[in-house]
Formats: C-alpha cells, sequence, structure tokens
C-alpha cells in the first residue's frame, strides 16, 4: 500500500511540476537581477585577481606594474576587472605613479567608465587621482614658467648692464683720446656756440677752430656739429 502511495506521490509531483513550468511567463531580467548577475560576476573575476595577485613574485615596483597593466589589458577585457586592477593600484599607493607614466590610458578609462552604466561612486577615486595628476603638473608647470622667465629676466639686465658698460667704456675711450683743446671745444659745440664764439672764448683763429673741429668729427666719427650734440647729449 505505501509503494502505491509513494508511486502516485511522484506521478503528481512530476505532473504539476512540468506544468508550472508552462505556466511561468518569460518576463525580462529585472534591473535588479541584473545588477545582482554584474555584481556575482564581479565577485568571480575579484577572486580571480586575488588568486593572480598570489602569484606574482616580482620584487620591484616596475614589475609589478607591468604585470599589473598586462593582466588588465590583456586578460580580463571588461571595465569592471580594469576597475578591480585600478583599485588594487590605489590600494598599493602606486596609482599616481601609474598615471603619470601612463596618463592617456587612464583617461580614456574615465571616459569609457562615465560612459558605462557603473556607478560613478566606483570609480570617483580615478577622477581625484587623475585631477590631481593635473593639478601638480599645472603647478609644476607654472613654477617652470615662473623660473624661466626669471632665468631669461636676469640674462637679458645682465646683458643689458654688459652692453651699457661696452658703451660707456668706447665712450671713455674716445673722449680720452681727445686733446684738452679738443675737449674744450666739443663741450663748447654741444653748448651751441658758433664757431667764431668758441675762438673768442680759448683766445685761438678762426682755422684753429676749424682745425680741432675737424678732428673731433674724425676721432668721434660724426660728420655734423647734429651728429656730435646727439651722441653726448643726455
Amino acid at each position: 500500500m505505501k509503494k502505491y502511495i509513494f508511486l502516485l506521490f511522484i506521478i503528481t509531483f512530476k505532473l504539476f511540476g512540468q506544468n508550472s513550468t508552462k505556466i511561468i511567463p518569460t518576463n525580462k531580467i529585472s534591473p535588479s537581477e541584473v545588477y545582482n548577475k554584474e555584481y556575482n560576476f564581479i565577485n568571480e573575476e575579484e577572486q580571480k585577481f586575488k588568486k593572480f595577485k598570489k602569484q606574482i613574485k616580482s620584487v620591484t615596483t616596475e614589475d609589478y606594474l607591468e604585470k599589473i597593466r598586462a593582466y588588465s589589458k590583456d586578460s580580463l577585457k571588461t571595465l569592471a576587472i580594469k576597475l578591480l586592477s585600478v583599485k588594487e593600484l590605489n590600494e598599493k599607493k602606486l596609482l599616481q605613479k601609474d598615471i603619470s607614466l601612463n596618463s592617456e590610458y587612464y583617461i580614456r578609462l574615465l571616459d569609457e567608465l562615465k560612459s558605462s552604466e557603473i556607478n560613478n561612486q566606483e570609480y570617483f577615486f580615478l577622477e581625484k587621482e587623475l585631477n590631481s595628476y593635473y593639478l601638480i603638473n599645472l603647478e609644476k608647470k607654472q613654477t617652470l614658467s615662473i623660473t624661466v622667465n626669471i632665468i631669461f629676466g636676469i640674462i637679458i639686465l645682465v646683458l643689458i648692464y654688459i652692453i651699457c658698460s661696452i658703451k660707456s667704456e668706447k665712450r671713455l675711450n674716445i673722449i680720452e683720446e681727445l686733446s684738452n683743446q679738443e675737449i674744450k671745444v666739443k663741450k663748447y659745440i654741444i653748448d651751441g656756440k658758433s664757431n667764431k664764439e668758441i675762438a673768442e672764448e680759448l683766445f685761438i683763429s678762426l682755422n684753429t677752430v676749424k682745425t680741432h673741429i675737424t678732428n673731433i668729427y674724425s676721432k668721434l666719427n660724426v660728420s655734423n656739429r647734429k651728429e656730435l650734440i646727439n651722441k653726448f647729449e643726455k
């Protein structure tokens, strides 16, 4: 009797089980189910990533960065896994250094993350690190620009000083080449006196004044009174 009851129970269960599978409608997957699947997928990949970390035997920072990048680029192929790799670098305090070496990669990655449905809180740290990187670079460029401008300013001032010193020295040398009488004649010319007035002031003949003037023009490399006055006017 018990055998017949058990057999009847099995037959009833199968019949109702088949009917129940036919009655269930094929509804679309809800957002929560999609999120759960994505969350489970990330968890699975996170476990794989942890296993990968255990296999890393490199000692140097450069080797570690290279293997992390290779794992993210060649093996994972998904934003979720790339994000896990970046989080790992951030936890190791190596993200800023890797951004400085591969800034374009992280810019593209951030753009992809922003275009995806991944919650922005998940990659906010990456955006923050990129902003920090650009801010540091901007400050470095500004500091470099200010330093370069200061150096160029100093160089220009030194050149101006050297040029002025050379001109002043040449002018002194020229003045020293003039005789005492020629220096007096030059002074009277700059004061606007005529040849006759100069002759009267120095008690010399007009021809002697003209001779002095000719010598002055020759020594100072000028052609007339106007050039002479322009050469020595303050």
